[in-house]
């Protein structure tokens, strides 16, 4: 029936959230709007004006109301269990099972949302992590509840299925659904094999799990000096900080510093991304698919020619990405070429575009005027309505999310500084909330989610408005010259390089697929070789490089990283057609927000006039980085 996956299903992290992230030290951070030397203690919530945090109490009032909710929907669970062995009866008995379904996910997912939320919004509570591991434990209890239904079902005839939708207008809702279910029935394993795979899951994801724990917990960076002489020590979260400094010995020594340290544990993490991968095999082979690729695109219905078509166009266009080093290696006047940890900073000074929350949130409302009324007036609403934890306080995720499920609101976590990141990674993440609000106020809760496919355009197109706005207002030329910089930027990281991720992710799949062992120094040489490709003849490539894998998280979710890239060149030819006025641009692109899941991604984004299968959406984004990048050679002629 293409159930979702109740835990993993009910948030989407940002696709840019680690380039949103404006990071101070760990200790001091400044608010939006205070001056420098101003920068205080980072606040406890409780310091924090209530409209600028989210409001958890529309979801439940207190943990005591959660807990209540919680042993009834650990009830309901047994009474999904205790169902088994009665679809054949008839469509009565089917629907019902359906209905109970769907309103104990429903209730399982407002039950996980509250606790991961609860947990996010400060990590120090013992007893909100308590509560977050509690709903993951009552998710897999949930898995295990339900393994038996598939199994099950595809042992009615189909026609006796169809039969019963054409009787019944409640279950012929379920068309869709049971569409897929015949698509996907050869993978379908045995009743006790889908429940052992079932509970086999929190083993599948101790790679996982064992990977953030040793990157967030356990590794120890080193302490370097920064431009003002000040020692400070290294952590991941503030890489970008240092990769993005105008001094090149810090760009330098903060790269070695983190990539080095990461480094040092290479064999330890080859052995926990080899153990991702077998995973991965593992399920290809117990099913029955053809490869890793396949078994990641099948259960979306994604054609591989939409994989292949990104892969070979953007392959064919990394003459604009050398272009680009080129004009980087210029800029900076990097004699002996561009390294690794050159390719995140300005040609510019950093200009202090620094906004209000309350400006960023107009200045978004500006940007994304052109989707109209109907878009508009919820995004107000949101704004108003407390979606939003605005601002970092003691304890909190870093970071920036949207979240929320079906009984609930949609949520957004942000970190918000005042740069205009903060304000861009903002309007990307209301995209989010704004499709979910879209989704499920439109559809069924069966289909009121949406694939991971389609998640990122959203999103995406929002930011994109939100680029083509400030440029129209920003007309001085040092300012506009850095907003390009940082536009290409955002193209380089979010296409070619999850492009370029995704390259690597389908090469060591094939290498396990074909019995070669992924050692530390076969995914070294693999990645390097696909780093010298990318970045061309004025790219220098340095041995540490190579080791660059182990810090992408990303690897362990499965060919995930393509996703990226191809919702980025669909929302840049969505954005564009909005852009330019033609007609139907804007209704269509509603009509595909309130789809949900209710048809395959493919088809969603075709009636959005968006062609995944076709290379053209992906040649309209090299359009777009063309005319970017025509227009900051043209600049930096003018600025010194």
């Amino acid at each position: 029936m293409n159930r979702r996956n109740t835990w993993n299903g009910v948030w989407l992290m940002a696709a840019a959230t680690l380039w949103a992230a404006t990071v101070l030290n760990d200790h001091s951070t400044a608010l939006a709007g205070e001056p420098a030397e101003e920068v205080r203690k980072v606040p406890e919530r409780t310091e924090i004006d209530q409209k600028y945090r989210w409001d958890l109490e529309s979801t439940f009032k207190s943990v005591a109301d959660w807990e209540q909710e919680y042993a009834q929907v650990d009830e309901a669970v047994k009474q999904v269990a205790s169902k088994k062995g009665t679809l054949a009866a008839g469509p009565t008995e089917l629907l019902t099972l359906l209905k109970l379904t769907d309103d104990t996910e429903a209730r399982l997912d407002r039950v996980a949302v509250y606790a991961h939320l609860m947990a996010d919004q400060d990590t120090r509570v013992n007893e909100n992590q308590a509560l977050l591991e509690r709903a993951m434990d009552l998710a897999s209890r949930y898995r295990q509840a339900t393994a038996w239904i598939e199994p099950e079902l595809i042992k009615i005839p189909q026609e006796t299925i169809n039969a019963w939708m054409d009787q019944d207008k409640e279950l012929a809702v379920y068309r869709h659904s049971f569409d897929n279910l015949w698509r996907m029935k050869k993978y379908i394993l045995s009743e006790a094999e889908e429940n052992l795979i079932a509970k086999a899951g929190r083993v599948f994801s101790t790679p996982r799990s064992t990977y953030d724990r040793l990157t967030l917990a356990d590794i120890q960076f080193p302490t370097i000096t920064d431009e003002q002489g000040q020692k400070f020590e290294l952590n991941d979260a503030v890489f970008y900080k240092c990769v993005r400094s105008p001094d090149r010995r810090m760009r330098k020594e903060g790269y070695e510093g983190i990539v080095g340290t990461y480094s040092k544990y290479r064999n330890t993490m080859a052995a926990l991304l080899n153990g991702e991968v077998q995973t991965h095999l593992f399920r290809v082979r117990a099913r029955g698919y053809d490869s890793c690729l396949d078994a990641a695109l099948t259960p979306g219905n994604i054609p591989a020619e939409v994989y292949n078509n990104l892969v070979c166009t953007v392959n064919e266009n990394l003459p604009l990405l050398h272009r680009y080093t080129t004009l980087r290696k210029q800029a900076l006047k990097l004699a002996d070429g561009v390294h690794d940890y050159d390719l995140y900073c300005p040609f510019t000074e950093e200009q202090k575009l620094d906004y209000s929350y309350e400006d960023g949130v107009k200045l978004i409302l500006e940007a994304l005027a052109p989707l109209g009324p109907e878009y508009l007036t919820p995004m107000k609403k949101g704004f108003e309505s407390r979606w939003v934890d605005v601002y970092p306080t003691k304890g909190k995720h870093s970071g920036a999310y949207s979240s929320g499920t079906y009984l609930t609101q949609p949520y957004i976590l942000m970190n918000f500084y005042g740069a205009y990141d903060d304000v861009s990674t903002l309007a990307h993440e209301m995209g989010h909330s704004l499709h979910s609000f879209f989704s499920r106020g439109t559809q069924p809760y069966v289909y009121s989610n949406y694939d991971i496919f389609c998640a990122e355009v959203a999103s995406t197109t929002n930011e994109i408005l939100l680029q083509n706005h400030v440029l129209k207002q920003v007309k001085d030329p040092q300012t506009r010259l850095y907003l390009l910089v940082e536009f290409l930027e955002t193209f380089r990281g979010t296409v070619f390089r999850q492009t370029m991720f995704s390259e690597f992710e389908q090469k060591i799949h094939e290498l396990a697929e074909a019995g070669v062992p992924l050692t530390a120094d076969e995914l070294g040489k693999t990645y390097g070789t696909i780093m010298k490709k990318y970045y061309g003849p004025d790219y220098v490539h340095d041995d540490l490089v190579d080791d660059y894998w182990i810090r992408i998280p990303h690897f362990y979710r499965n060919f995930y990283v393509y996703k990226y890239s191809t919702s980025f060149c669909a929302a840049s030819n969505i954005a564009r057609r909005i852009v330019e006025g033609q007609p139907g641009a804007v209704e269509a692109y509603l009509t595909f927000l309130k789809s949900g899941s209710s048809k395959y991604p493919i088809e969603l984004l075709q009636a959005a006039g968006v062609d995944m299968t076709t290379p053209e959406p992906i040649l309209d984004a090299m359009q777009h980085f063309k005319n970017l990048l025509d227009e900051t050679e043209k600049l930096l002629t003018e600025v010194k």
